[in-house]
């Protein structure tokens, strides 16, 4: 199977120690395969010389493009704005903390020429604490559950995908951390193989503890997205409904029995009637809400694209193929 152009999208946050030695991995592996290829670098709004190494990267290699965002937009919205200026047929997501390791790369196109969408890596090595461990396992079996997929490993960077599938995603901010698992679910074809991920090349870790917390968020927020995105009124029509049927039962019953057998409502049930006039609102108001996000959602499959990031400027080698400079 042709697979085509191979566009590598590399976003870095404060990595002015490894993009230059990330560029001449990339460059030395990529130079060495049949495929035609191209690698966008893009630097999340450092505020230290990671662009001024980027710019040192395109100006060394063949190939290189850089996106210098005009704020830090997170890593997802990097990845989004790198994979939205990419021409390729198969897209590349890795780290630029030089902890992931190119020799993996022709194991991911063998198993795209094999017919599989999406090639996840599966780390089989890596230099992290007992705690952290456990932790990634107790995410991965909820993340498990939620999703209803069957992924070994998500949290990981290091993918392949086939275009299309990512045509298909609309990537907003913290979504890399389940990408794998919101693809996975559209019936592709998918599989992960072994890696190793090395220590960093340089700089500090931007994980945290108290990320944990947003993880948490972000679960519930992946729980919705996967039962009600495409049918929101489903969540807000049920419970509406359940509230408007409970408030609305013993309401009628005290306006009947008021009517037709002299039942003094605001004597004898003032407060059972106030709250049953209160569920019906609920129930209305919950209701009201479900039609409201069905417009939502139709609009926003249908409306137009705005992106949620701003790029100050842009950078692109002038080197042809088998073209090098000397610094590198």
């Amino acid at each position: 199977m042709e697979l085509g152009k191979i566009s590598v999208i590399i976003p870095l946050f404060e990595e002015e120690t490894n993009a230059f030695e990330l560029g001449r991995e990339v460059f030395q592996a990529f130079d060495q395969l049949a495929y035609p290829w191209e690698v966008i670098m893009v630097n999340d709004g450092s505020s230290d010389h990671t662009w001024l190494e980027i710019e040192r990267v395109c100006g060394a290699f063949p190939n290189f493009h850089g996106i210098d965002l005009g704020g830090n937009f997170g890593q997802s919205i990097a990845l989004r704005s790198g994979f939205e200026h990419s021409t390729g047929e198969i897209i590349i997501f890795m780290d630029g903390d030089l902890q992931h390791n190119l020799a993996d790369i022709p194991k991911f196109l063998d198993k795209l020429n094999e017919g599989f969408d999406m090639v996840g890596g599966l780390k089989s090595q890596r230099p992290e604490g007992f705690i952290q461990r456990q932790m990634s396992k107790s995410a991965h079996w909820l993340i498990n559950k939620i999703s209803g997929t069957k992924m070994s490993y998500f949290g990981g960077t290091f993918r392949a995908y086939r275009r299309f599938l990512l045509e298909n995603t609309n990537i907003l901010k913290d979504s890399h951390r389940f990408l794998g698992a919101i693809i996975a679910r559209k019936g592709v074809r998918y599989t992960e193989i072994p890696i190793v991920i090395r220590k960093r090349g340089g700089g500090k870790s931007s994980y945290k503890i108290a990320k944990l917390f947003s993880v948490i968020v972000d679960l519930i927020f992946l729980k919705f997205c996967i039962s009600f995105m495409n049918k929101p009124f489903r969540l807000f029509g049920v419970f509406g409904g359940l509230m408007l049927i409970i408030g609305i039962i013993p309401m009628l019953y005290l306006v009947v029995t008021s009517l037709f057998f002299g039942t003094n409502i605001r004597v004898d049930y003032g407060i059972e009637f106030l709250f049953s006039v209160f569920l019906v609102l609920i129930g209305l108001i919950m209701i009201s809400f479900g039609f409201v996000a069905e417009i939502g959602v139709y609009n926003y499959f249908s409306g137009t694209k705005i992106q949620p990031y701003s790029i100050r400027k842009t950078t692109h080698s002038t080197l042809k193929k088998n073209e090098q400079t000397a610094d590198h």
